[in-house]
């Protein structure tokens, strides 16, 4: 029925001193004074009054712009010329389909009818309005831009000033640990070789021979009371079960022996058998006020240095040696030890020596590690300092011009029903509850547009959140962020389209490039892409 009833009209098409539908960049194929039509992929060649009859003779769809015969083929688009405005294509499948599109808004899709006025005019008004309000919003925000970008310029120069101070710095720090370990080292050495002055002491050795020899009696006294203890444990058997009427003399002379040594009265005042016996088996309780092996095992090392671990013992006392004269050092060191002797023996010093370090090594080594650690600091912050240094000149990151750099850490909000949602750009997007205070992560930044390059304004102009806390029997929570050119930072509308996989829409001045830089205004192939969509 279409088909009829553009039969009379299909001539008029082709005379036409413009094809209907042409897009410009083809019409010299399409010129009424050519006898032939060679499809646009050169597939074939048909004869020109074949073109725009409602009937595809081209794979492509080629021959047919101005009808919706070859919806669907590669080359099947209809062009809007749109005079006053901006052109556009659409599928031809959109041609004469009874609905005035907004991207033909001269009408010229339902030609057959004459159904869609030109509102073009109308249009493009409406259009320009909002072209200068955004170009506006543009302007004020460009110069906010501006001062990201001068903030940007400033961090870099602060950052390489930084950088090389602190590089003069580790040099300095460098030296100083190299000295600190070389004082060590020294300390390290006169300790050791004082050790072993002390350890061959006709003193040492007495105490080594008696630490053995208390080790050895200790050890044979333990083999006793074990023997004793089985010896004990038989006659006691014994004479539970002693028959004096019934045993030779032996036997009998044995348990009265026994008796005789445990006890069988208790007098006033005396152990009882039992506690008697308790007492021969195990006579070393006797012995508890004397710590025998803390003498086998005490580190007799310990007791040649002269700094116990406790670093309350380590006060003025022993400072005051750095300020002796090397005259008076081994007056000063003998009364020391006499007084750090006296001390010790009225409690008013701990006992327990532990230490191996003298006062001299522990200062030193003390000096060394705060040395080392001041160094790492240093070496830490110049690390830091860098990394962020070619963050800022690095396009993948902090954008051309650094201008995001300002940015950094910066968190924007709103609240969308019960919830508070928060995005802090380059870190974390969050959502927290307005009745329980409770949050969820919703995932942290991991990178801008992937679908266009580093440098251009596309890739500015989404960024993507993941691994955010699992959703209850669902995915990992995500947001994925639109971002657009405004005067201020903004999160404007939160949408969830799955399930816990969110969309931010945000605004910020960083985006607001200048006009000849963030792209200039084309013809609306975006319509074709979304046609092709719902036709598929």
């Amino acid at each position: 029925m279409k088909g009829l009833a553009l039969a009379a009209l299909l001539p008029a098409l082709v005379a036409a001193e413009h094809i209907r539908g042409v897009d410009p960049a083809f019409e010299d194929k399409y010129a009424p004074s050519l006898a032939d039509f060679t499809c646009l992929d050169g597939s074939k060649t048909i004869p020109m009054s074949a073109v725009n009859d409602d009937y595809c003779d081209c794979p492509d769809g080629s021959d047919e712009p101005g009808t919706s015969a070859c919806e669907g083929r590669p080359h099947a688009y209809f062009y809007c010329r749109n005079d006053g405005h901006i052109p556009a294509r659409i599928l031809s499948s959109r041609v004469n389909d009874g609905i005035c599109d907004d991207a033909c808004c001269d009408g010229s899709d339902e030609w057959a009818t004459g159904a869609c006025p030109n509102r073009c005019a109308d249009i493009a008004r409406a259009h320009k309005e909002r072209i200068e309000r955004e170009g506006k919003i543009r302007r004020t925000g460009a110069k906010i831009r501006g001062t990201y970008v001068a903030f940007a310029q400033k961090e870099k120069k602060r950052l390489q000033d930084e950088i090389a101070a602190k590089r003069v710095e580790v040099r300095e720090r460098e030296r100083q640990v190299a000295e600190a370990k070389a004082a060590l080292e020294n300390a390290e050495a006169q300790s050791r070789d004082d050790l072993e002055r002390k350890k061959s002491s006709p003193l040492y050795k007495a105490l080594e021979e008696h630490r053995e020899a208390v080790k050895r009696l200790r050890d044979q006294l333990r083999a006793t009371q074990d023997d004793l203890g089985t010896v004990l444990g038989i006659l006691d058997e014994l004479a539970k079960g002693y028959n004096p009427n019934g045993q030779d003399m032996a036997v009998k002379a044995a348990v009265v022996g026994y008796r005789e040594l445990i006890g069988d009265a208790e007098p006033e005042g005396e152990e009882t058998p039992e506690a008697k016996l308790h007492t021969v088996r195990a006579p070393d309780e006797h012995l508890s006020g004397f710590d025998v092996e803390r003498v086998v095992n005490v580190d007799l090392e310990s007791l040649l240095v002269d700094e116990a671990a406790d670093d309350d013992d380590d006060g003025l006392l022993y400072r005051l040696e750095e300020y002796i004269p090397d005259s008076l050092y081994e007056y000063y060191y003998s009364a020391r030890e006499a007084f750090v002797g006296a001390l010790t023996s009225m409690g008013v010093l701990k006992k327990d020596v532990v230490a191996h370090d003298g006062p001299h090594v522990s200062a030193a080594r003390e000096r060394y590690n705060a040395a080392e650690r001041e160094l790492n600091a240093v070496r830490s912050a110049i690390s830091g300092a860098e990394e962020t240094l070619e963050q800022i000149g690095n396009r993948h990151w902090f954008g051309p011009e650094g201008e995001w750099k300002k940015l950094d850490g910066t968190c924007v909000d709103t609240v969308a029903g019960d919830y508070t949602y928060e995005l802090c750009f380059f870190g974390k997007a969050t959502q927290k509850s307005n009745k329980d205070h409770s949050s969820n992560n919703l995932g942290h930044f991991v990178e801008w547009n992937p679908a266009a390059k580093p440098g251009e304004y596309a890739y500015y102009t989404k960024m993507a959140y993941r691994n955010g806390a699992k959703c209850w029997n669902g995915p990992m929570r995500s947001v994925n962020v639109e971002l657009e050119c405004g005067k201020e930072n903004a999160l404007l509308a939160i949408t969830e389209p799955e399930k816990c996989e969110y969309n931010f829409k945000v605004t910020s001045p960083a985006l607001c490039w200048p006009l000849e830089d963030a792209g200039k205004p084309v013809v609306k192939e975006d319509v074709v892409s979304e046609a092709a969509k719902d036709e598929l």
